[in-house]
């Protein structure tokens, strides 16, 4: 066998080891491939993406399936490849209230997500334990995120959630 077949002959082998490998170890090329693969794993979606947004080391994709709304985690991993995350499944959309929502943290990193059921909200606003608050007005589709990150041990928690009208009315309040 000449030398060039020797080379692409082991050129070809080890991409096919490289794609096992990925296949195997829980690794993607893409964060939208380990976001897909993730739900696969638990037999949930495939969920509409509807919004990604970038944060230290992945992604927060929010998405809808069927009557759920989720916020799943994709995580950078070993530099350009990406893992599964937390909260694949989020949440069972309550119609009947006017937002419905759920929150998480993960280290230093918190996450607060939902749905808006009442078409008259058009700005939803939390507030912390420590009196600074964070305000939404633009929305994707009906959904909503609000990340923020607390300093090393410190719990920055969110206490209320209330949403308004065009007229600055309050609609929904909740408080933890």
């Amino acid at each position: 066998m000449s030398r060039t077949k020797k080379v692409v002959r082991n050129i070809f082998i080890l991409s096919a080891l490289f794609f096992l490998f990925l296949n195997r170890s829980g690794l993607y090329l893409t964060p939208l491939s380990a976001h897909e693969h993730s739900e696969r794993s638990i037999h949930y979606g495939p969920s509409k993406v509807v919004h990604i947004e970038d944060f230290d080391g992945g992604k927060y994709i929010l998405g809808k399936y069927d009557k759920w709304v989720s916020c799943n985690t994709v995580d950078r991993e070993l530099f350009f490849f990406w893992g599964f995350g937390n909260q694949v499944t989020g949440f069972e959309n309550d119609k009947t209230k006017a937002v419905d929502y759920t929150w998480s943290a993960s280290r230093e990193n918190y996450k607060l997500y939902g749905i808006i059921n009442d078409e008259r909200v058009k700005e939803i606003q939390i507030t912390f334990n420590n009196g600074q608050s964070l305000t939404q007005k633009e929305f994707y589709e009906d959904l909503f995120l609000f990340t923020w990150q607390a300093k090393e041990h410190e719990l920055l928690s969110f206490e209320s959630i209330r949403a308004y009208d065009s007229g600055n009315n309050m609609i929904f309040e909740e408080r933890r």
